[in-house]
């Protein structure tokens, strides 16, 4: 398959999207009976298939899917999508879901479970007790889960002095794992903002488009999606897959990748800029 190349995209200020999606009163909560065994599973240092558990969270709630055309049935994927959350709506849901839906619609020969790169841990601010109470516990269930569903832990963004080791190590960690996955046909996920933003598409940091090149160059094409809100449902919205252009010149790289994913992941949003593609609903 030959896939696009995109050029001279330009990055969508976040202020020309919605800051928050139209109907924001539902309470999303993992099912018991995918958190219970996570939890064992994750006290025991067992694995677990993130694609079973996604399956059982996603399959019963109402949900509105866009251009699954464009999910590739078979091969490498770097799947790129929004940090979109909210009281309610935890980020976790961006992984469940899309991981859900991408699966579904894989062909059944072909490896289906998924890896993310993930947050290291919560970050809070000086003189916020939870940075001594909360922080280091998220740090230890984090890297639990990790564990259990061979996902990529990072730190969070941006990475603190202390954490730039860290996070250098995660980078080649999540670059083998991507060299892995392309001979494999594998899938990856990861949110190119890395941390809440308070917005339907955030600003990345420096760094992610440096970060994303590393993995396109490893032979995966980026899928991009939307991950939104929609008359009371979540909202998927998939684009077609393409090879962003790298530019030569170090220097331009990281500029010049993040914008033209951030424009693919802006076109799958609610709006003005969102892209025609079938859909379909549940629930």
């Amino acid at each position: 398959m030959v896939l696009p190349i995109r050029t001279n995209a330009r990055a969508p200020s976040p202020g020309a999207l919605p800051a928050v999606a139209p109907v924001p009163a539902r309470h999303y909560r993992v099912p018991v009976r995918v958190a219970g065994p996570l939890v064992w599973a994750a006290a025991m240092g067992r694995r677990r298939s993130f694609v079973t558990d996604a399956w059982k969270a996603v399959q019963a709630l109402p949900h509105l899917v866009v251009g699954v055309e464009h999910i590739p049935a078979s091969g490498a994927c770097l799947v790129l999508c929004n940090h979109y959350t909210r009281p309610g709506l935890g980020a976790w849901w961006i992984a469940l879901s899309v991981t859900g839906v991408v699966a579904a619609h894989r062909s059944a020969h072909v490896p289906v479970d998924m890896h993310w790169v993930m947050t290291a841990g919560w970050r809070f601010g000086e003189g916020d007790w939870r940075r001594w109470a909360i922080a280091p516990l998220t740090r230890w269930a984090f890297a639990r889960v990790a564990v259990t569903y061979d996902f990529v832990t990072m730190p969070p963004m941006p990475p603190a002095p202390h954490e730039m080791g860290e996070r250098t190590l995660a980078v080649l960690h999540t670059v083998r794992l991507a060299q892995r996955l392309a001979t494999e046909g594998g899938l990856l996920g990861l949110v190119p903002e890395g941390r809440d933003t308070g917005q339907l598409l955030g600003a990345p940091p420096e760094g992610a488009g440096d970060f994303i090149a590393l993995l396109v160059a490893t032979g995966m094409p980026v899928l991009p999606v939307g991950f939104a809100e929609e008359e009371g449902r979540l909202r998927l919205s998939f684009g077609a897959p393409f090879v962003p252009a790298i530019p030569s010149r170090r220097a331009d790289r990281d500029r010049a990748v993040i914008a033209q994913v951030m424009a693919a992941i802006a076109a799958q949003l609610p709006g003005d800029n969102a892209e025609p593609g079938s859909c379909y609903y549940n629930g």
